[in-house]
């Protein structure tokens, strides 16, 4: 298929829609999604997206030849495969992009994780990404529909940072040893998206992570580096972690580096493969916008 032809629906136009619908419409892609965030709805629209409301999903779904589904899981599985799954397998949809979550992996003690190593969920976040996952697999397994299910790290770019944390003025530091952290900027996974919907040719599951997970103290040392200011004091977890909410400890007790070879050797290398490369990147734009 032509890509200038190509027209790709989005449902669930969130927080990385600016710069995935850019991408898309850069590439030559048609593009439309939805949402009803009034502020989205405008931003998008100047560009060129067209918008729907929630009850038009399936209007939405209908214009489209690849999918993109951003909508998070609810506890019995994914809205959008549950509510439209029949008229998604109806339509002329040829592929289907699902963001999922690399919380499916739980904790593996700081091990590595492929898209190979076994998953068994124990936790309801990644027990409700993984039965999606499996649903949107079971819908599309005698058809012609290619489901390609990207497991996506902890995401950062200009609105969400360590540097906004840091201004914030609560930031908490925790230090635990032997722990690491994972993540992916936003113009990486709207790259990597936007190659994937326009050309289509893709399945299976692929982990959409950066080169380098890291301890999250590296990471705070780094952006008080880049903007000249002593770091301040740094709690060792095994000191605070029975004051910690259940939903934070958990977020602590889950460990493991996340191997993205595939993405690599499907999609070619990142734009900002490091955090340090990426941070480096919203350092210096941030300090552009200050100095206009």
């Amino acid at each position: 298929m032509n890509k200038m032809k190509k027209h790709v629906a989005i449902i669930g136009l969130g927080n990385i829609s600016s710069y995935l619908c850019k991408r898309l419409i850069d590439s030559g892609a048609q593009v439309s999604g939805v949402t009803e965030n009034v502020n989205r709805i405008n931003n998008l629209s100047k560009i060129g997206v067209t918008v729907f409301k929630r009850e038009e999903i399936l209007k939405c779904i209908k214009s489209a030849n690849s999918l993109i589904i951003t909508a998070p899981p609810n506890s019995y599985s994914c809205p959008i495969i549950s509510n439209f799954g029949k008229d998604i397998v109806k339509s002329n949809i040829s592929w289907i992009g699902y963001l999922s979550s690399t919380s499916v992996y739980e904790n593996h003690n700081g091990a590595e994780v492929t898209e190979l190593t076994k998953v068994i969920p124990k936790e309801e976040p990644g027990i409700f990404r993984y039965k999606a996952e499996q649903d949107l697999k079971k819908l599309t397994i005698n058809t012609s529909i290619k489901v390609e299910i990207f497991r996506v790290s902890g995401i950062y770019g200009l609105e969400n940072n360590v540097f906004n944390q840091i201004k914030s003025g609560t930031i908490n530091i925790i230090y635990k040893k032997g722990h690491f952290f994972n993540r992916i900027h936003v113009s990486d996974i709207s790259r990597v998206l936007s190659i994937a919907a326009i050309y289509g040719k893709n399945e299976g599951l692929v982990n959409l992570s950066d080169d380098c997970p890291a301890p999250q103290i590296d990471i705070f040392k780094y952006a008080y580096n880049l903007i000249n200011l002593k770091i301040p004091e740094v709690n060792d977890y095994r000191d605070i972690k029975n004051s910690l909410k259940p939903s934070i400890r958990r977020f602590w007790d889950n460990n493991r580096r996340v191997n993205n070879n595939l993405l690599n050797a499907r999609y070619g290398p990142l734009i900002y493969p490091s955090y340090k490369k990426g941070l480096k990147n919203i350092y210096n734009l941030m300090t552009q916008t200050n100095n206009q």
